[in-house]
């Protein structure tokens, strides 16, 4: 479980690994808890924070499993995801950004990088850069 602002992406790279940002290290698997709440106080330095939690499940069932829930900041809106086993999260002044599936074979990259949710989510927010343009990086944000 993380929570992880983002700024831009490597797209040499997938999972968190590949977002460029930091991660939130009062919402990260040694520090959440249940019932809880936490507040994400970087939103005015970062257009979104990735939530994700990475299932116990076997390998071949954790895609169905994972719970992906990125957020943007939009003030007086509540964002809510349900996990696979019941954890509800409520997300107060945030919207969540859908994730748009990339084709197999897409850009001639790997199943398990086109297959990755977080890599789906930084190509459809960031953008793909062209051949050797490497890292993309949100307009205005360093």
């Amino acid at each position: 479980m993380w929570a992880f602002y983002v700024n831009g992406y490597d797209p040499s790279r997938h999972c968190q690994p590949g977002f460029i940002g930091t991660r939130a290290d009062n919402f990260c698997t040694p520090t959440a808890e249940s019932g809880r709440s936490f507040v994400l106080d970087r939103m005015d330095r970062y257009p979104y924070v990735y939530i994700c939690g990475v299932s116990s499940a076997k390998k071949s069932e954790r895609g169905q499993n994972n719970l992906h829930f990125p957020l943007k900041y939009a003030e007086g809106k509540v964002a809510e995801a349900t996990t696979h086993n019941g954890y509800r999260f409520r997300a107060h002044n945030a919207e969540r950004l859908s994730i748009p599936e990339l084709p197999e074979g897409w850009e001639g990259k790997p199943r398990e990088h086109v297959r990755c949710k977080n890599f789906q989510f930084a190509v459809a927010y960031f953008g793909y850069p062209p051949a050797g343009a490497g890292t993309r990086r949100h307009p205005g944000v360093e």
